[in-house]
């Protein structure tokens, strides 16, 4: 029966949201080795698969834009001496940042009231309820907004059909991805805020950054792309899935923690 647990959490939770975090865990019977941050747990699967040569520094950046937030980290890979002839990897994070009120939800949220704004507007609604008002209907909104994220990740334009969303009314119409991004501006406008903020805590700029390893959802958004590509200058890497590393990363500190293993 497994009880000990290293469980990741996202870099802003406060000190009561961690103590909650912890609080639960005792509940379910678990104790926590460590709570450890989401990208710190990805830069730890990044780099068990990372060669450094002696002397060598190797400047990383991760960018996880996820649901609900997104978080920037900044890590340096270089080895250790342990002793005159024995060397050990070594991770330090260098700075972290994140908006926690910037991610896929945001957008999701907005196409919702897309619809909703197009659907009360059309001729035949005029004089009855809003849309909003009725929950099944907000659910099937909810559902087809995730629906258009992923068809404007791959199209310039989606085409939105819901058939009898409310009162036998049939919502539909064309969405192009350059409306879409132009009603979210203010969003995409957020996306190097943790960026600049993680760089400026470093002491660091671009310049500095050897690679950029992208996580989360939100790096499949062509606009959200488009802009990191621009203002980092950068080639950017995907050569982690987001969900693996982060439990392949939290692993590695669990076995490292325990008496039971031995990590190499």
């Amino acid at each position: 029966m497994v009880r000990d647990c290293v469980i990741t959490i996202p870099s802003w939770f406060t000190y009561d949201q961690r103590l909650m975090i912890k609080d639960a865990a005792e509940l379910a019977d678990l104790r926590v080795l460590h709570l450890v941050h989401e990208n710190t747990a990805a830069a730890v699967m990044y780099g068990i698969d990372t060669k450094i040569t002696e002397g060598q520094k190797k400047t990383v950046m991760f960018y996880n834009m996820g649901f609900m937030d997104t978080e920037v980290t900044i890590a340096q890979y270089s080895l250790l001496n342990v002793t005159k002839s024995k060397t050990s990897p070594y991770i330090e994070i260098l700075s972290e940042a994140s908006d926690p009120n910037l991610g896929v939800g945001d957008l999701i949220s907005s196409l919702v009231t897309i619809q909703e704004q197009t659907f009360n507007a059309m001729k035949e609604r005029q004089g009855k309820a809003n849309v909003m008002d009725n929950v099944r209907a907000v659910g099937r909104l909810k559902k087809e907004a995730t629906k258009i994220i992923e068809v404007l990740s791959a199209n310039q334009f989606a085409n939105i059909k819901v058939p009898e969303l409310m009162d036998y009314d049939t919502l539909q119409f064309n969405l192009p991805r350059e409306e879409f991004e132009a009603k979210n501006k203010a969003f995409f406008d957020r996306v190097m805020g943790p960026v600049n903020s993680a760089l400026e805590q470093a002491g660091l700029t671009m310049k500095d950054i050897d690679d950029v390893e992208l996580l989360g959802g939100g790096i499949r958004i062509p606009k959200v792309m488009e802009i990191l590509k621009k203002e980092m200058d950068k080639e950017l890497s995907v050569h982690l899935n987001g969900d693996e590393a982060m439990c392949f990363g939290s692993a590695f500190i669990a076995s490292n923690s325990s008496a039971d293993f031995k990590v190499k």
